[in-house]
Parts: C-alpha cells; structure tokens; sequence
C-alpha cells in the first residue's frame, strides 16, 4: 500500500486514451487509483503546456465504468490565505504544494461521493490535517528566497531529503530518506520516528535529531505539559484527542524549529517542554482529527 493507505494508491498507468496520444514521445503520466474504482491522471503530465503551479489545477477522470471527465479542483481565498499563513509566509503560488493537495481533495471528494463533482469542479474551502502538515514543513521551495521575508518570526527553507550519506543510509539505503527541516538560521531537523519505526511520538514525547550549519547534532525530546494536554482536551466537543495523534509531532516539531530559531543553540541538556500553544494552533487541535471517513490517514 503506498502512502495513500486506505484509500488511493498512485500506479504507474495509463487510459488507452493517454497511450494513443502520447506513446511516440511522452512518457506514461503517473495514475492515481481511488479504492472505489475511479482514477486520476494530472492535466499537466498529459499536456507540457498546462502550468504545474497556481492555486487552480484540471485532472482527467475515469470512473470504473470508463466514463471520463475533466475536473477542475482550485482553493477558496480562505485556503490559500491559511496555507501561507501555516507555512509562516514562506509558501508561493510556484509550489508543487497546490498540485498535490489538490490531487488529495479530489481522491478524497471520489472516495466519499462515489460520483463526479457538479459541473465538473471542486473548490477546497479548508484544508486537512495532512494539508497544514505539508504546509507546515514545505514551506517553500528549495533555493527560492524570499529577500522581503520578514526575521521576527521563524520560518523554513524547504523540505528536502538527507543525502545517502547521512541517517537513511544507516539500514543499508533500503529505507525511504527520511524529510527534513530546514531552519533560515541552519538547522536540520528530522522526525527520529522516520528512521526508527519503533519510536513511537506523542503527547507525552516527540523525538527529533537537530543539527547545526557546523554538522553538530543533538537528539532532542519535546514535551507537552500536563496542563497544556488538559486544556487541549477540554476544548474539545467530541471525544478526547488521542495521546498518539500526529497533531503533537507536527506541533513539537513546529516549535522546536521556533524554539531554535530564537535561541540560536541546542536545547539544554536535549530537552523541551512547551507550555502554551498559540490560540490558532489550540484551536487546531480543539477540531484536529486523525482519521476522516474515507479520508487520507
């Protein structure tokens, strides 16, 4: 199962309509396969002249009876305006990030529906747990600075992979490279859950190795306080928020990168405990939910 578990699954295929038009020069377009029989292949791999960047994106959809449609899927100015402000303003309209949420939004409106969209497009007027979460640690893409890019506040380079030489390496390469962090002020920062698949993140602990632009690192646990994790949990309607929920590593990791970019030096001793959150991000976690009905886990 790949990285859509549970509901999508993205395959190397094509519609014998795609392989007409484009088996004497292009290259097979990647197709997205929805559990419940649809599939979806980008416009844009289908046609070099359509942009792979912006806030609006077509993709050509074929339901299990091989009916196939054009929809268009774009962000409402809501949205777009959370997404930026998620990523602290580093996130730009030429990012692969609307593409790829946009692709998300409409497996997910298939999944659901079991139907084609009215008139043939879908607007995302919020964005998912899994949304804020590659907003969050997109940001921006490599090497494209922002010069006006207020210093108050921390923001982050990219989302980029470690080398074969560095901690992936560590199992032979067999492990997929884990994401990484990258602070303005030149710190890395990995989620250690993404190399060891027996650490286990939470409310209680989230562990990261950070290292500096020197090459020095430090193994760092970040703690939520008690009193933190009971407020969270009252603001909550429904049921509590799981101690094993991804929103306290997306939070940890949030503001450790905070946390470095201030201080500018490793945390005493490898640890930190956060005490208050921002309201935004309380009021994240007052309606965050892991797992939706046929939504993205």
């Amino acid at each position: 199962m790949s990285i859509l578990s549970g509901m999508a699954q993205r395959t190397f295929k094509s519609t014998p309509q795609t392989d007409r038009e484009n088996s004497r020069i292009r290259r097979r377009p990647i197709e997205l396969q929805t559990e419940n029989g649809f599939s979806i292949i980008r416009r844009c791999d289908l046609d070099e002249q359509i942009a792979q960047t912006g806030t609006e994106h077509c993709f050509v959809v074929r339901d299990p009876y091989g009916y196939e449609l054009e929809i268009n899927v774009s962000f409402s100015e809501s949205a777009i305006a959370e997404a930026i402000r998620r990523s602290c303003g580093r996130l730009t309209f030429e990012s692969a990030f609307w593409l790829t949420c946009a692709e998300r939004h409409l497996a997910d409106y298939l999944w659901e529906n079991d139907d084609y969209p009215p008139d043939a497009r879908i607007t995302a007027d919020r964005l998912t747990p899994d949304d804020i979460d590659l907003a969050q640690r997109c940001g921006i893409e490599d090497g494209n600075e922002d010069s006006t890019q207020l210093k108050s506040e921390p923001t982050f380079v990219g989302r980029r992979t470690f080398s074969p030489d560095d901690t992936s390496s560590r199992n032979g390469g067999r492990q997929p490279s884990p994401i990484r962090l990258l602070t303005e002020n030149g710190y890395t920062i990995i989620r250690l859950c993404d190399i060891d698949h027996s650490i286990t993140d939470g409310a209680e602990r989230c562990h990261f190795r950070v290292a500096n632009s020197r090459g020095q690192e430090c193994d760092v646990t970040v703690h939520f306080d008690e009193a933190l994790i009971k407020t969270i949990q009252e603001l909550r309607k429904q049921r509590a928020l799981a101690l094993t929920s991804q929103y306290w590593a997306i939070m940890a990791e949030k503001y450790l990168a905070a946390h470095l970019w201030v201080e500018d030096q490793f945390p005493d001793r490898g640890e930190l405990t956060f005490r208050r959150l921002s309201d935004d991000d309380l009021l994240l976690g007052a309606h965050w939910a892991d797992e939706r009905p046929g939504g993205f886990k």
